[in-house]
């Protein structure tokens, strides 16, 4: 349910979490808000949904959800269902909107965004207004939005302040690589501001737009494959990159890719789908071309639960 949209400009960040932070006068639990916010110098928006057992008071997670190319937050909070009860009972869960439908990166640059300002700013909004934990910010994302989550991984300030990432369909675009490149070997910048980054990615092998296997060239930029990807990721983590493969409970169609032992044990995990294509794992339709055997999203929340900052 939505309600009157809220407009804010960035305040400054706070840790102070102890005061209680009752909610806006025309926000109430379980529904959702557009709030709009000064970042850059331009109006932005993002939605927000408060979780039943918010009380003003007691630290609460937050779940940022990034929409993928051509969509709008609206239909990115009904693809990953961060607002469903039945998944997500404690985090305040955002779906920021992107300018034209994008986000800032390579694949998409003449957007002419300044996202992850964008996301600074509304992190700072969040601890400013409501009861956040500030060690436990999560980010995610479909597609565009999936890639955006992990220029927030590999960015030194917003890795800081963001525990654990769960791209989907990630479109993990290089564009400082000649093209056409090898997928499979292609130098993926990233300058984390930490070490150990946790990553859960979700991926369908079927994939045809932003392919499994990576693409030379696409809107002028390189895919690397998911494999080289999540194998890049494990060595920046500190991991090997040989993995542990399972299949997926309740399923015969999906395989885990764990990365690292002992504690580090799934630090960097991916999950494929040998039938899906470009789409967010849902035993239900949730906007997607298909369905899954399986939800992504309690799995992504499982995965979230286990990460937050010292």
């Amino acid at each position: 349910m939505f309600s009157k949209g809220l407009t804010f400009l960035p305040l400054l960040a706070t840790t102070t979490t102890a005061l209680y932070k009752p909610l806006p006068l025309i926000q109430a639990v379980g529904e959702t808000t557009n709030v709009t916010i000064l970042s850059s110098g331009i109006n932005r928006t993002y939605l927000i949904c408060i979780p039943p057992k918010y009380d003003g008071q007691t630290l609460t997670p937050v779940i940022f959800s990034f929409h993928g190319g051509s969509r709008n937050a609206s239909q990115q909070q009904e693809l990953s269902q961060f607002s469903n009860p039945d998944f997500n009972d404690f985090a305040i869960s955002i779906y920021p909107q992107g300018i034209g439908e994008t986000w800032q990166g390579a694949g998409n640059p003449d957007n002419g965004a300044h996202d992850v300002r964008f996301t600074n700013d509304m992190i700072n909004q969040l601890e400013s207004l409501y009861a956040i934990d500030p060690a436990r910010i999560w980010a995610s994302g479909k597609s565009d939005g999936g890639g955006f989550t992990n220029r927030l991984a590999c960015d030194q300030a917003l890795s800081q302040r963001i525990a654990a990432f769960a791209p989907v369909s990630g479109a993990f675009y290089v564009d400082d690589v000649a093209i056409p490149c090898d997928p499979d070997t292609v130098a993926i910048s990233c300058d984390p501001g930490r070490p150990k980054i946790p990553i859960l990615e979700f991926h369908g092998y079927k994939d045809h737009t932003i392919d499994y296997f990576g693409n030379k060239s696409r809107k002028g930029a390189c895919v690397p494959s998911i494999p080289h990807w999540a194998q890049e990721w494990a060595a920046r983590d500190g991991l090997s990159i040989a993995n542990a493969t399972t299949e997926l409970p309740a399923t015969n169609d999906t395989l885990i890719y764990t990365f690292g032992l002992g504690e580090d044990t799934g630090l960097v995990t991916q999950v494929t789908d040998l039938n899906l294509g470009h789409d967010w794992p849902s035993l239900v339709d949730v906007g997607d071309a298909q369905t899954a055997d399986f939800d992504a999203t309690p799995i992504i929340m499982e995965f979230f639960k286990k990460h937050s900052l010292a």
